[in-house]
């Protein structure tokens, strides 16, 4: 009934009101006094609540344990006194509670035993109610006053609760099982796993950890298993019905969206707010399509975040909730792209799942665009390819071949010939907007330079770098040339390699 204060003090013996005068035998301190209020009254009219607590605070007993309902003027002297005041059911047998508080502390190990079985039972009452591996480390840091730490099965610290001094979960190393110390403290270190294999680590930090410590460890390794067994069938579930539902949604026209989205809210998806398509892929042939789902889900777990997906092809397919900027979109690749060779095409938002299977094809041309465009580990976001999806819509017309031939292939042969830099030139001066100075800039080289570059290039290609138009060509023609200057498929049906100098494209992440 009171504050925290004084629980994690040792009790070192039980003690019951007597039935006659004087109240208690001989009090040392540390006791735990078992009394009821009808008892207290029968002794002697005078001893209530409040003021057995105020002459037991004095002693410096352990706690009181007090079956009846105690007065506020009660819980206010205990508040005073710094004395725990434990409220018993109506029900209790104050003998049959001291008989079994002096046995547990006459057989230190089975004290343990009941205490982490009691903690046990707590843990899985938490994994049955879908509370998260925060609420698990939370019990038993509140049950051993230790902070605590979940580590993933790659060593990575995934959840904390608690601090410690002086001490550092992310610098421990819970490869080892026994005697770990960091910086003069000791960890107690608990491996989550079965015979088959290891899901991750629990460790508890302290300056001064026992056989509780130790015992509430074991607990919260059984707990947590438990915990990441029921997340992976959980997830196996909604991975086979989630990518169901969003086959069914981008393959073809749904004929009942209202059913749909009952079906998805069922998987905690709403289909009613924006969705991005995320198409991703191996970069470097590498990772198979399952080990970027599994890395998928669990960013989207850690991102607390909930998406269907899909294998498709060999490529994942996850409709992500979104905002107008993408940024969660962003997020969630770049922190795939961390340790792992991906490449990936990102939609526009699609405001309703109608709008799925046109964000599937948005996010399909972007992949394969990006990597065509900027190489294999592209991340590239479909807006952002304006008129590079005409270009390479037309990449096999004869009017676009025709178009580049007349219009910037000079400039591309001179470039391999001579060894110069034009075609990189005309880039950095379109990217400066015509600005002389910061193209020079740009290029590293004199302004003097740059004009000479500039009249070159004029000349060669036969274009006035003053005509509006014909920069406009310019520009287009270098984006053409991006799209053409890898193998692909001429005008006349013959794989056609256009050669050229280096040159450089902005980054579209």
């Amino acid at each position: 009934l009171t504050s925290e204060r004084g629980l994690k003090q040792q009790v070192n013996h039980a003690v019951r009101l007597r039935a006659t005068l004087p109240a208690f035998s001989a009090l040392y301190g540390g006791e735990l006094v078992l009394l009821s209020e009808q008892d207290a009254l029968a002794l002697d009219e005078r001893l209530t609540l409040a003021s057995i607590i105020t002459r037991l605070g004095d002693v410096g007993v352990g706690a009181i344990a007090y079956v009846g309902s105690p007065a506020a003027v009660a819980t206010a002297a205990a508040a005073v006194t710094g004395l725990p005041l434990l409220n018993l059911p109506d029900s209790s047998s104050l003998k049959a509670v001291e008989r079994d508080v002096l046995y547990l502390l006459n057989h230190r190990d089975l004290q343990v035993e009941r205490r982490a079985a009691q903690l046990y039972h707590a843990l899985t009452q938490h994994v049955s109610g879908g509370d998260g591996i925060e609420a698990l480390l939370r019990t038993v840091q509140q049950a051993t006053g230790h902070a605590v730490g979940f580590y993933d099965a790659a060593r990575n610290l995934r959840c904390q609760v608690g601090e410690q001094p002086d001490t550092s979960f992310g610098d421990l190393q819970p490869a080892k099982l026994s005697g770990v110390r960091m910086n003069g403290h000791p960890f107690v270190v608990k491996r989550v796993g079965t015979a088959e294999g290891t899901f991750g680590y629990v460790a508890l930090a302290g300056p001064a950890l026992d056989q509780w410590d130790d015992a509430a460890a074991s607990q919260a390794a059984a707990a947590l298993l438990l915990e990441l067994a029921k997340q992976q069938a959980v997830e196996a579930v909604e991975t086979r019905v989630g990518g169901e539902l969003l086959d069914s949604i981008v393959r073809g026209a749904p004929a009942d969206m209202a059913t749909l989205r009952e079906r998805a809210a069922e998987l905690g998806y709403n289909l009613r707010q924006p969705h991005a398509a995320l198409l991703i892929a191996s970069a470097d042939g590498t990772l198979s399509t399952e080990s970027i789902r599994d890395r998928l889900q669990k960013t989207l777990r850690r991102a607390q975040m909930s998406a269907p997906h899909v294998l498709c092809g060999d490529a994942v397919l996850c409709l992500l909730p979104c905002d107008h900027g993408l940024e969660r979109a962003w997020q969630v690749l770049r922190a795939l792209a961390t340790g792992a060779a991906i490449s990936a095409g990102i939609s526009r938002p699609a405001a309703t799942a109608a709008d799925w299977q046109r964000a599937y094809g948005e996010a399909e041309q972007a992949l394969e665009l990006g990597r065509h465009l900027f190489g294999p580990s592209s991340l590239t976001a479909f807006r952002d390819l304006h008129v590079y999806r005409l270009l390479f819509a037309l990449r096999s017309s004869p009017e676009l071949w025709n178009f580049y031939q007349t219009t910037l292939s000079a400039l591309v042969d001179y470039d391999r010939v001579h060894h110069t830099e034009l075609l990189v030139t005309l880039e950095a001066y379109f990217e400066a907007q015509s600005n002389l100075s910061r193209a020079s800039e740009r290029l590293a080289i004199h302004r003097n330079t740059l004009l000479y570059r500039l009249r070159r290039i004029a000349e060669i290609s036969g274009s006035d770098l003053e005509s509006p138009d014909d920069m406009l060509a310019l520009k287009v023609a270098l984006k053409a040339h991006r799209i053409l200057s890898s193998p692909t498929i001429g005008p006349s049906g013959i794989s056609v390699v256009p050669t050229s100098g280096t040159h450089s494209h902005p980054s579209l992440i």
